[in-house]
């Protein structure tokens, strides 16, 4: 293990504003989307974070154009290969998004299976089974797939569960096939509103987006767009979290409210005050908090990426809370390491029931093991008085954009060492 660490020095309130960095779950996408056309696409907003910078570096190898000018990223897709890199992919769930990226484009692609955090099982089948009724025939090869497809063609697609990642893909493929597809059971995400945005302004047609149905009528070709990415929601509710669990008075910036309804209404209470204005969103807290309790499931509920936090927030309310998992079948994982601050959380299955100690929980030493996890971790070193140290902060990295000067510019104390 590296020496890499996170020092936080916790017990501190928090105060200021923060202007929340690009969201990584849309950037991603839209940066895969900019192969579909030889035209140059411009995202703007695009965070300084390790999956971004893992996603551009693919771009690259499969021989597009890409450079970086502060937070705008300029994709020139004139690919030359269709055989993704292993141990690019290997770093990030999002490498699948080539499937629907590169197939339109070239008609084939090879591509190791993706990586990511060790969370649960995040299968590709809903993707295959959109593509094959698109007119791609599929095969899995030693630690990858394959796909191609002469001239893939629009279809009625019901998927049977609304996965965001296969949602995308099928967009990306549709805005491009022959004719029209219908797409059932779509995720709902904000993210999927931005991608279909961005390829509505490239010259693609579609509707429904931001509903369970999407239409697209396919086009010939798509051209060069310039696109903004929205602020990232779980930065935003992260920073919430924190503010609920610590105290203080913090105002949001580049996030909208709407797409966070359910994270603040969880962390919403009579001592943590929680009011939208615009283009800001305030929260005050006087740091107790309010026994509460969520349950994962797909937009507009309330987002398994947000449930380490929520549950760090638990552990020092003053009653019993009941967070079920619904998403992802191996995120409770973070719950060990709290445990050793001397949170009580019982685990039954996809289920933690979390006993809240206003006081008794001790700084320790942590390991991350998952991005969202550690974001959790971090919320409850914030909380605690004395110093803690949380391991393995490159996870933390692939989604959040030097988290120490994020919680640093609010006044923790907070910072990172390998020594």
């Amino acid at each position: 293990m590296s020496n890499e660490r996170i020092v936080i020095n916790g017990g501190k309130t928090l105060y200021g504003s923060v202007s929340v960095h690009g969201a990584k779950n849309a950037v991603l996408p839209l940066l895969a989307a900019a192969l579909l056309t030889r035209d140059e696409v411009v995202i703007e907003n695009c965070p300084y974070i390790t999956d971004v910078e893992n996603m551009i570096g693919l771009l690259r190898d499969l021989g597009a154009d890409v450079e970086r000018d502060g937070r705008n990223v300029s994709v020139c897709g004139r690919i030359s290969r269709t055989q993704a890199s292993g141990s690019l992919c290997s770093t990030m769930r999002s490498s699948m998004f080539m499937l629907g990226a590169v197939l339109s484009l070239t008609g084939e692609v090879e591509l190791p299976m993706p990586g990511g955090c060790d969370i649960g099982a995040r299968p590709l089948d809903i993707h295959i089974d959109g593509l094959k009724k698109m007119g791609a025939s599929t095969e899995y090869t030693q630690g990858g797939i394959r796909c191609s497809a002469q001239k893939l063609h629009g279809a009625d697609i019901v998927m049977r569960y609304p996965s965001v990642g296969a949602t995308e893909n099928l967009l990306m493929c549709a805005s491009l096939a022959e004719g029209y597809t219908s797409l059932v059971n779509c995720a709902r995400e904000p993210e999927i509103v931005a991608l279909a945005k961005m390829l509505k302004s490239m010259g693609a047609r579609i509707s429904g987006e931001g509903t369970s149905v999407i239409r697209v009528q396919g086009v010939e070709k798509l051209s060069g767009t310039r696109f903004r990415a929205d602020g990232d929601r779980i930065v935003a509710g992260t920073v919430v979290a924190a503010t609920a669990a610590c105290g203080g008075d913090v105002t949001l910036y580049g996030v909208s409210a709407d797409d966070m309804r359910s994270v603040l209404q969880a962390f919403r209470s009579d001592v943590c005050r929680i009011e939208e204005s615009g283009v800001a969103i305030r929260v005050r807290s006087n740091g107790h908090v309010r026994a509460k309790s969520v349950i994962t499931a797909p937009y507009p509920l309330f987002p398994t990426d947000m449930q380490p936090q929520f549950i760090a927030c638990q552990c020092f309310s003053g009653g019993i809370s009941r967070v079920e998992e619904t998403v992802f079948e191996n995120r409770l994982g973070h719950v060990s390491q709290l445990r050793k601050m001397g949170a009580d959380i019982a685990v039954s299955g996809d289920c933690a029931i979390v006993r809240g100690k206003q006081n008794g929980m001790i700084p320790s030493v942590l390991t991350a093991s998952d991005l969202r996890g550690g974001a959790g971790l971090c919320v409850a070193c914030l909380k605690v008085d004395g110093q803690s140290s949380i391991y393995n902060p490159h996870y933390i990295d692939r989604g959040y954009e030097k988290i120490e000067d994020l919680f640093c510019s609010l006044g923790a104390d907070v910072r990172r060492t390998d020594k």
